[in-house]
């Protein structure tokens, strides 16, 4: 199986890619040096397997290094973790235009994933207002089809967005906006709080 593992992701990749195994607590590649991690899960599953490799092979295939977020490269206004998850949107769409038998095993993967709880366990106890778009982006990108996202008209815009990224230009581009709604947005709550406090103890003033 392993050995079947590693022929697919060299094949899936075009090139000799190195392909290694360990208690990873998720698969990885190292672009620079062309490396695919993968984990030695119990119970993995073909589509989860699928998945992992059809993922990964998408950085391999569509991520340049430049701005990677193992890289040494700072980029201004693009934090990696923001990266990473509208990177990730791109080459997924990318991978599954170029290998389109990858579509259902990657669905599929991605519900037992969350079936398992991989994203978390408690999602109906979930303030939604206290989580930041990029992560709502990310839940909703990777199992938005067995998870509801509530997001605001602009969040959807940011969404769309992340969906329809063509190069990697533009996924900073994105993350650069994302990030600034993001500031913009707590900036404004921490004035509602403020404002809120103020007026309790006003309240609370006049009762005395």
């Amino acid at each position: 199986m392993i050995k079947h593992k590693s022929t697919l992701a060299k094949l899936l990749a075009k090139e000799n890619i190195t392909v290694q195994y360990g208690n990873y607590k998720t698969a990885w590649f190292d672009i620079k040096n062309r490396v695919l991690g993968l984990p030695l899960w119990k119970d993995m599953g073909k589509d989860v397997s699928d998945l992992l490799i059809g993922h990964e092979v998408g950085h391999a295939l569509f991520t340049p290094y430049a701005g990677w977020h193992d890289s040494p490269e700072k980029l201004e206004g693009c934090p990696r973790t923001y990266i990473n998850v509208v990177e990730d949107a791109r080459i997924e769409r990318h991978i599954k235009d170029a290998y389109v038998g990858l579509i259902a095993p990657m669905a599929r993967g991605y519900k037992k994933l969350f079936d398992d709880g991989f994203f978390g366990e408690e999602f109906h106890d979930i303030d939604w207002d206290k989580v930041k778009l990029i992560d709502k982006i990310n839940l909703k990108a990777k199992v938005g089809a067995h998870l509801e996202v509530p997001m605001n008209d602009e969040e959807i815009v940011f969404y769309k967005r992340s969906m329809t990224t063509t190069t990697f230009d533009e996924v900073l581009d994105l993350v650069r906006d994302i990030l600034a709604y993001t500031k913009k947005k707590a900036k404004v709550k921490k004035k509602k709080m403020i404002l809120d406090q103020l007026v309790m103890t006003i309240k609370t003033s006049k009762r005395h």
